[in-house]
């Protein structure tokens, strides 16, 4: 076990986030360098990624060196420490190419006992979400409760879509299932920001395909330390739903539709 504490490890994925985030909005005023595809011809990744990304395991390396790091750019490594890293340096990268003022950087930090703090940083609103285990979430400083919804006909719920466009069909098809049992759909374009907007009661509930760690981890922290709960559903198809996430009056009934949702896609 590591002697790191929860309040030290938010205030260095807080430094983290920040600086990487500062870098990402000078790196946006100048035109988009090194543009390539990744998943798909869709699933794009700039010279910006890549730079916020060394940022950050820069700084954490340095403090850090023992830890593990996974990174969705792909720098990682093993640690001896028990302290794990999870990082992504601009979540919504095609919303930052395309000027869309909605993207973030996150980072989840976890030991044996699992995450142990975890930061959403939107640099395009200066909002900071955080939270540490046991100690609640915040933004910029005010604590976080998610919404007491408890009519799923009236509830406003996030998702996102896959790069894939066969996946893409298959997630309309659900799409078009759920529609008429909530209050309306959202999808923005940056899920560690849909999960923290759960967590700050702008959405009741969220649900999305999003498997890598460094997607979710540190959002769906958020939800669970502002009280609400998130559910890890094994994918039959990698278009299913695999993170569910909501006010605690809602959830089981989200679980229940997307699994109607699915069934026989």
């Amino acid at each position: 076990m590591t002697d790191l504490s929860a309040s030290a490890a938010l205030a260095l994925a807080t430094e983290a986030a920040r600086e990487a985030g500062a870098l990402l909005l000078e790196l946006g005023r100048s035109p988009a360098t090194g543009i390539r595809s990744k998943s798909s011809a869709t699933d794009l990744v700039s010279e910006a990624d890549e730079r916020a990304e060394r940022a950050i395991v820069t700084m954490i390396r340095k403090r850090r060196p023992d830890d593990a790091l996974i990174a969705e750019e792909g720098s990682s490594a093993q640690g001896s420490s028990g302290v794990s890293w999870y990082v992504d340096p601009l979540d919504g990268t095609i919303n930052y190419l395309y000027g869309i003022p909605h993207w973030s950087v996150s980072i989840c930090c976890a030991d044996a006992a699992g995450p142990l703090a975890g930061v959403v940083f939107d640099p395009s609103r200066n909002e900071l979400f955080s939270a540490s285990r046991g100690a609640g979430a915040e933004l910029n400083g005010r604590r976080l409760v998610v919404t007491d919804k408890r009519d799923l006909a009236s509830a406003l719920v996030a998702t996102g879509f896959g790069y894939v466009a066969a996946q893409r069909v298959t997630q309309g098809r659900i799409i078009a299932r759920v529609l008429g049992d909530v209050r309306d759909i959202r999808r923005f374009g940056s899920a560690a920001l849909d999960l923290s907007w759960v967590a700050a009661s702008r959405f009741d509930g969220y649900f999305e395909s999003v498997e890598k760690p460094w997607d979710w981890m540190a959002g769906a922290m958020l939800v669970r330390e502002a009280g609400g709960r998130v559910t890890e559903v094994d994918q039959k198809d990698p278009a299913f739903p695999h993170i569910i996430a909501s006010g605690p009056g809602i959830h089981d009934d989200l679980i229940s539709l997307l699994a109607r949702a699915t069934d026989g896609l």
